[in-house]
């Protein structure tokens, strides 16, 4: 991923591909790497790259800016965002401080963001928005191999979210996933700590 991303910083992009490559970026260096000034220094360079871009895309751009630095728990300015955006920003920062940097912190802000909700001017659309990200970080903690017992609390509250969520913003198949997932987050939560594939060593244990 960091290849391609150095590989698109070299190339000649539109408008429309900055700010996606600057989305792409803050995804792969905050949810991926864990790599906050990685993050903001290849956002930077896109600014740098580009000065003419329109406002609305240096909006984007900072919200990209933002997420990262609000993820990493530094502080950051944001009055210049009005509530969509700041929404926008609290909701991708969850899952990249949960993953990567202080669970703790990223609980926090899911407590924001879950908090900014009723104020949206646009529910419908943050509500599938967080809905999304839930149901992306409960894959992403179940797929883990070991969760610590703080991942497996976040792990519960936000599976159980989730599926609150798509109850009421999701189609039949939406909510059979969504039952699905919570499923899966509480046998994620009850697996024992070093349990493994759960296998016995068939040498050891059948051919002895």
């Amino acid at each position: 991923m960091r290849e391609q991303l150095l590989k698109l910083q070299s190339s000649v992009l539109s408008e429309k591909q900055v700010v996606d490559v600057g989305a792409l970026a803050c995804h792969v260096h905050g949810e991926h790497l864990g790599d906050w000034s990685g993050g903001l220094a290849y956002i930077d360079s896109l600014f740098a790259a580009h000065p003419a871009m329109s406002n609305d895309a240096r909006i984007r751009l900072s919200r990209q800016r933002t997420i990262l630095l609000k993820a990493s728990g530094t502080s950051c300015e944001v009055d210049s965002f009005d509530i969509s955006d700041y929404f926008h920003i609290i909701t991708l920062a969850v899952p990249a401080a949960i993953l990567m940097g202080n669970p703790t912190h990223g609980l926090d802000i899911f407590g924001e963001a879950l908090a900014l909700l009723p104020q949206s001017p646009d529910i419908e659309r943050h509500e599938r928005l967080l809905g999304v990200m839930t149901a992306n970080l409960t894959c992403d903690l179940i797929e883990r191999q070991e969760l610590s017992p703080e991942q497996k609390t976040i792990l519960a509250i936000v599976a159980e979210k989730s599926f609150a969520i798509w109850q009421q913003v999701g189609n039949d198949f939406d909510r059979e996933k969504a039952s699905f997932r919570l499923t899966q987050a509480y046998i994620a939560v009850r697996k024992p700590a070093g349990y493994g594939s759960g296998r016995y060593a068939r040498s050891a244990n059948i051919e002895s």
